[in-house]
């Protein structure tokens, strides 16, 4: 009886086949960065990994980070495209944009109208396939500036204001205001388009101080940062 129990245990074992690997949208841009400098060249791709003798072909598509219109990609849109497609695409007579193959695209010198969002998915497939989506940042730099008030020196126990502000950038990413080495971020209000708002944006912090002793000699600093890079931009104070 224990000779058979094996045996059967064995049988059982070995005719359980690992089950296939499901099949999957793969989004690729290459390079492969968050976000992308000017005049650089970027390929976007939309694939189906895995796929089944019955899996339907992926579909690429933007997405206007503004409007929030959704078009696919085809050789038409880049080559005669409709009326109401996106500007990028109908002011695309020196084919920055390029056809590479079905779902797969060239862009060349970036421009920062160039951010969207681009997103894969398989709309036909049978079996529900989950969408991936990755957003294309086109970064635009601009230099922070100050504005101190109301009069320059700045003199103790007065009142006065003081304000960082960029305009004509892209993308927002965050922000640091010092004094010195001190932060007072939170000692001021900040207003700033989200950063999948599309180009451009501007960013504003602004505070009212009361100048006393401890802002003698000290340099103010408004930190930016822009996709990857941080502007900074200082003054001084008194």
């Amino acid at each position: 009886m224990y000779t058979i129990t094996i045996l059967l245990i064995t049988i059982v074992i070995s005719t359980v086949q690992p089950a296939p690997p499901r099949s999957a949208t793969k989004l690729t841009f290459i390079p492969d960065d968050k976000y992308l400098p000017l005049r650089k060249e970027v390929t976007i791709k939309c694939e189906i990994i895995n796929p089944s003798d019955h899996t339907e072909p992926p579909q690429l598509w933007h997405v206007d980070l503004k409007t929030g219109k959704r078009t696919s990609i085809s050789r038409a849109l880049l080559t005669n495209p409709m009326e109401d497609a996106p500007d990028v695409f109908k002011n695309n007579k020196n084919q920055r944009y390029s056809y590479v193959n079905k779902n797969n695209i060239r862009i060349r010198d970036l421009q920062p109208e160039d951010s969207a969002r681009y997103e894969c998915d398989c709309p036909d497939c049978a079996d529900a396939i989950a969408s991936q989506n990755r957003t294309l940042s086109v970064m635009k730099l601009s230099t922070p500036k100050w504005e101190v008030g109301p009069g320059w020196p700045l003199h103790e126990e007065s009142q006065a204001k003081i304000k960082c502000e960029v305009n004509d950038f892209f993308p927002y990413v965050g922000h640091k205001i010092l004094r010195n080495h001190i932060d007072i971020t939170n000692d001021g209000k900040s207003t700033s388009a989200l950063s999948n708002s599309g180009y451009p944006q501007k960013f504003v912090w602004e505070a009212t101080i009361t100048v006393g002793a401890e802002w003698h000699n000290s340099t103010i600093y408004c930190n930016v940062l822009q996709g990857s890079i941080a502007f900074i931009s200082f003054s001084f104070v008194i």
